[in-house]
């Protein structure tokens, strides 16, 4: 639960330059999801554990996908706003004006960094038995929001608070 909680406070750090809380929402489900399923795979053989957790992102992200198209009336396909995000996302997201509308391309990126750092740190901890150290993705992903922000957002020091407290 509190590798959950550490990754999902990436999401509330960069949510603050969203419109909205779409992205903040889509990074929980991630945070939850990712480690989720890797605490449901701890008994298969570790080779078996990132094929299905990529199975599971896929699911995720393509549903991210989806609901951020609708909400912001995107025009194409499904296959297309996904091909779209995947080759423009992080251009995008690091050049969008704040608010940032959530949309696929500027949601792609950090759905997935949510999903592969609880499942990094879910496999760390679970392995290895070391949890302290499963934790290194989780503040990886929370620095990396913070310097996404930048000084274009109120100090998230109710949230690094939080982080240090949940940690």
């Amino acid at each position: 639960m509190a590798l959950i909680g550490l990754t999902s406070l990436a999401g509330v750090v960069l949510g603050r330059v969203y419109a909205g809380d779409l992205l903040t929402l889509l990074v929980i489900g991630a945070a939850a999801g990712s480690v989720l399923v890797s605490v449901a795979a701890r008994r298969l053989p570790s080779w078996l554990v990132a094929p299905v957790s990529v199975a599971a992102m896929a699911g995720w992200t393509l549903w991210s996908l989806r609901l951020s198209a609708t909400r912001a009336d995107l025009p194409g396909s499904l296959l297309e706003v996904t091909a779209d995000a995947a080759r423009n996302g992080i251009p995008r997201l690091l050049t969008a004006m704040i608010p940032v509308e959530p949309t696929p391309d500027t949601v792609l990126m950090p759905v997935v960094a949510a999903w592969l750092a609880g499942l990094a740190g879910a496999e760390v901890a679970l392995r290895t038995g070391r949890v302290l150290l499963g934790y290194l993705p989780a503040a990886g992903l929370y620095a990396a929001a913070l310097y996404v922000v930048g000084p274009n957002a109120e100090p998230a020091i109710g949230a690094t608070v939080a982080f240090v407290a949940v940690a």
